[in-house]
């Protein structure tokens, strides 16, 4: 499920020190969920572009970001090329039309076997966007990848969360 290779870059660059951009990227309004590590507060985020209509913008509408909460919570910046192989995305990331809004399916280069469903929809004539991955024996909604890193670059585990079909939260452990 999580390839020997995955997890060996993922503990690499979670230990990575990660150098400030000259330009931060802009933050986006519209994250369907986040990846944290335990060695610090930064955040690894997941946020779909939109157009007034809800509709995903783009051949790549999934936008990932560090929101580098250490510096303040402003603080936004692009992925590393050296972060692309574990927190990055793989191409394409295909946009479908749904009864509700939109659809666009999203693999994480560390987690290629676990498509993740980005949906949208306008509720209460707001854009809602959520993801969508199999947890456990069922697809549930995903909030949040937790990374627990140890030193010297290792991954103890990874812990994905979520709210399950019927409103309780839901946990899945992957170990290597």
């Amino acid at each position: 499920m999580f390839p020997e290779s995955g997890l060996s870059n993922l503990a690499a660059v979670a230990l990575t020190t990660v150098a400030t951009l000259a330009s931060a990227a802009p933050l986006p309004s519209q994250s369907a969920f986040f990846l944290s590590r335990s060695e610090n507060r930064n955040q690894v985020h997941y946020a779909l572009r939109l157009d007034e209509a809800c509709r995903p913008v783009g051949t790549r509408p999934v936008q990932v970001y560090w929101r580098m909460l250490e510096r303040g919570a402003s603080e936004v910046e692009e992925l590393l090329g050296v972060e692309q192989p574990v927190y990055g995305l793989e191409d394409p990331q295909p946009v479908d039309a749904t009864a509700d809004g939109w659809r666009v399916r999203v693999r994480l280069r560390a987690f290629p076997s676990r498509p993740i469903d980005i949906t949208t929809a306008r509720v209460d004539g707001e854009c809602r966007v959520q993801a969508w991955t199999k947890l456990g024996n069922s697809v549930s909604r995903l909030e949040h990848v937790f990374v627990k890193t140890s030193w010297p670059l290792s991954v103890d585990f990874v812990r994905l969360d979520g709210v399950g079909p019927e409103g309780q939260p839901v946990h899945e452990l992957i170990r290597e």
